[in-house]
Protein backbone atom coordinates (compact mmCIF):
# COMPACT_ATOMS: atom_id res chain seq x y z
CA UNK A 1 0.00 0.00 0.00
CA UNK A 2 1.48 3.19 -0.95
CA UNK A 3 -1.03 6.54 -0.30
CA UNK A 4 0.12 10.37 0.26
CA UNK A 5 -2.31 12.03 1.86
CA UNK A 6 -2.95 15.37 4.17
CA UNK A 7 -2.73 14.37 7.67
CA UNK A 8 -5.93 15.45 9.43
CA UNK A 9 -5.39 16.95 13.17
CA UNK A 10 -7.37 13.50 14.31
CA UNK A 11 -4.95 11.47 12.93
CA UNK A 12 -2.16 13.37 14.20
CA UNK A 13 -3.36 13.03 17.88
CA UNK A 14 -3.91 9.55 16.91
CA UNK A 15 -0.65 8.82 15.81
CA UNK A 16 2.55 8.25 17.66
CA UNK A 17 6.30 8.22 16.21
CA UNK A 18 8.11 5.01 16.87
CA UNK A 19 11.02 5.73 14.45
CA UNK A 20 13.02 8.31 12.17
CA UNK A 21 14.81 7.34 8.54
CA UNK A 22 18.47 8.80 9.31
CA UNK A 23 19.49 8.17 5.30
CA UNK A 24 19.22 5.29 2.47
CA UNK A 25 21.04 1.94 2.91
CA UNK A 26 22.57 0.74 0.06
CA UNK A 27 21.19 0.32 -3.35
CA UNK A 28 18.14 -0.95 -3.25
CA UNK A 29 16.21 1.20 -1.72
CA UNK A 30 16.26 -0.20 2.28
CA UNK A 31 16.88 3.01 5.24
CA UNK A 32 18.43 2.99 8.23
CA UNK A 33 16.14 3.84 11.28
CA UNK A 34 16.55 5.69 14.67
CA UNK A 35 14.33 3.22 16.84
CA UNK A 36 12.30 5.95 19.82
CA UNK A 37 11.23 3.25 21.92
CA UNK A 38 12.85 1.12 24.33
CA UNK A 39 10.53 -2.11 23.56
CA UNK A 40 12.58 -4.27 21.92
CA UNK A 41 9.91 -5.90 19.74
CA UNK A 42 8.05 -2.79 18.62
CA UNK A 43 9.36 -3.42 15.12
CA UNK A 44 9.44 -7.21 15.20
CA UNK A 45 5.57 -7.02 14.29
CA UNK A 46 5.79 -4.22 12.29
CA UNK A 47 4.15 -4.76 8.96
CA UNK A 48 2.98 -1.00 7.47
CA UNK A 49 3.80 2.35 8.88
CA UNK A 50 2.46 6.29 7.98
CA UNK A 51 5.70 7.89 7.00
CA UNK A 52 5.61 11.93 7.44
CA UNK A 53 7.75 13.63 5.87
CA UNK A 54 9.97 16.74 7.15
CA UNK A 55 8.85 18.34 3.75
CA UNK A 56 5.07 17.54 4.07
CA UNK A 57 2.98 14.45 2.38
CA UNK A 58 2.34 11.44 3.92
CA UNK A 59 2.82 8.05 2.92
CA UNK A 60 1.35 4.39 3.82
CA UNK A 61 4.20 1.70 3.46
CA UNK A 62 4.00 -2.08 3.72
CA UNK A 63 7.25 -3.11 5.46
CA UNK A 64 9.22 -5.74 3.20
CA UNK A 65 12.23 -6.59 5.32
CA UNK A 66 14.08 -5.62 8.33
CA UNK A 67 17.28 -6.08 10.24
CA UNK A 68 19.23 -4.84 13.36
CA UNK A 69 22.02 -3.36 12.26
CA UNK A 70 24.70 -0.73 14.67
CA UNK A 71 21.80 -0.52 17.35
CA UNK A 72 19.54 0.94 14.38
CA UNK A 73 17.73 -0.75 12.00
CA UNK A 74 17.43 -1.47 8.23
CA UNK A 75 14.31 -1.36 7.23
CA UNK A 76 12.98 -2.30 3.06
CA UNK A 77 9.28 -0.71 2.20
CA UNK A 78 7.24 -2.04 -0.61
CA UNK A 79 8.05 0.13 -3.93
CA UNK A 80 11.15 1.84 -2.44
CA UNK A 81 13.58 -0.28 -4.66
CA UNK A 82 16.52 2.73 -5.28
CA UNK A 83 19.10 4.29 -3.25
CA UNK A 84 16.98 7.93 -4.99
CA UNK A 85 13.43 6.65 -3.60
CA UNK A 86 15.16 6.31 -0.46
CA UNK A 87 16.64 9.20 -0.28
CA UNK A 88 13.36 10.92 -0.13
CA UNK A 89 12.37 9.29 3.32
CA UNK A 90 15.75 11.06 5.02
CA UNK A 91 14.16 12.39 8.03
CA UNK A 92 10.74 10.91 7.71
CA UNK A 93 8.60 10.21 11.28
CA UNK A 94 7.81 6.37 10.72
CA UNK A 95 4.17 6.55 12.92
CA UNK A 96 2.01 3.83 14.51
CA UNK A 97 -1.93 4.15 15.43
CA UNK A 98 -1.48 4.92 19.11
CA UNK A 99 -4.25 2.38 19.58
CA UNK A 100 -1.65 -0.30 18.66
CA UNK A 101 0.10 0.18 21.57
CA UNK A 102 0.12 -2.43 24.64
CA UNK A 103 -1.16 -1.73 27.36
CA UNK A 104 1.36 -0.56 30.21
CA UNK A 105 1.85 -2.13 33.52
CA UNK A 106 0.13 0.45 36.63
CA UNK A 107 2.36 3.39 37.28
CA UNK A 108 4.12 3.28 33.67
CA UNK A 109 3.49 5.43 31.19
CA UNK A 110 4.15 6.62 27.44
CA UNK A 111 6.12 9.59 26.57
CA UNK A 112 3.51 10.74 24.35
CA UNK A 113 0.74 11.07 27.34
CA UNK A 114 2.49 13.47 29.38
CA UNK A 115 1.74 16.04 26.82
CA UNK A 116 -1.48 18.78 28.22
CA UNK A 117 -0.85 17.21 31.90
CA UNK A 118 -0.73 19.64 34.56
CA UNK A 119 2.46 20.05 36.54
CA UNK A 120 2.73 20.55 40.39
CA UNK A 121 5.36 21.25 42.73
CA UNK A 122 5.14 19.57 45.90
CA UNK A 123 3.19 22.05 47.64
CA UNK A 124 0.10 20.91 45.04
CA UNK A 125 0.80 24.40 43.65
CA UNK A 126 0.62 24.18 39.56
CA UNK A 127 3.83 25.78 37.76
CA UNK A 128 1.89 24.82 34.34
CA UNK A 129 1.26 22.26 31.64
CA UNK A 130 3.21 20.18 30.08
CA UNK A 131 3.66 21.74 26.08
CA UNK A 132 6.57 19.29 24.74
CA UNK A 133 8.69 16.69 25.69
CA UNK A 134 12.21 16.68 24.33
CA UNK A 135 14.69 13.17 23.29
CA UNK A 136 17.44 14.85 24.21
CA UNK A 137 19.38 11.01 23.83
CA UNK A 138 20.15 10.60 27.65
CA UNK A 139 17.52 12.64 29.60
CA UNK A 140 14.19 13.47 28.22
CA UNK A 141 13.05 16.90 28.96
CA UNK A 142 9.88 18.36 29.62
CA UNK A 143 8.73 21.60 28.32
CA UNK A 144 6.72 23.41 31.05
CA UNK A 145 4.65 27.00 29.90
CA UNK A 146 2.31 28.44 32.65
CA UNK A 147 -0.61 30.89 32.42
CA UNK A 148 1.58 34.00 31.61
CA UNK A 149 3.70 32.05 29.35
CA UNK A 150 6.74 31.28 30.85
CA UNK A 151 8.63 28.33 29.69
CA UNK A 152 10.29 25.69 32.75
CA UNK A 153 12.67 23.14 30.93
CA UNK A 154 12.37 20.18 33.86
CA UNK A 155 14.45 16.46 33.40
CA UNK A 156 12.64 13.49 33.50
CA UNK A 157 14.05 11.75 35.85
CA UNK A 158 13.32 10.33 39.40
CA UNK A 159 14.84 12.92 41.28
CA UNK A 160 12.49 15.90 39.75
CA UNK A 161 9.02 13.48 38.91
CA UNK A 162 7.37 12.25 42.06
CA UNK A 163 4.18 11.06 40.35
CA UNK A 164 2.74 11.08 37.04
CA UNK A 165 -1.22 10.69 37.03
CA UNK A 166 -2.32 10.34 33.35
CA UNK A 167 -5.86 9.74 34.39
CA UNK A 168 -5.96 12.21 36.65
CA UNK A 169 -4.20 14.80 34.25
CA UNK A 170 -1.39 15.94 36.52
CA UNK A 171 2.12 15.00 37.80
CA UNK A 172 4.02 16.22 40.78
CA UNK A 173 7.35 17.61 40.97
CA UNK A 174 9.91 18.06 42.88
CA UNK A 175 10.84 21.43 41.96
CA UNK A 176 10.81 23.68 45.18
CA UNK A 177 13.46 26.22 44.36
CA UNK A 178 14.03 25.93 40.82
CA UNK A 179 11.15 27.26 39.45
CA UNK A 180 8.79 30.39 40.68
CA UNK A 181 5.16 29.10 41.21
Amino acid sequence: MNSSSPRSPKEEADSVTIGIVLRPHGIRGEVVVEPLTDNENRFATLEEARLVRPAGGDLRLRVVSMFPHKARLVIQFEGNGSMDQAETLRGAELRIPIASLPALPEGSYYHHELRGLDVRVESGASIGTVTELWETGATPVLMIHDAAGRETLLPLVDAFVLEVNVKGGFMRVKAEGTVAS
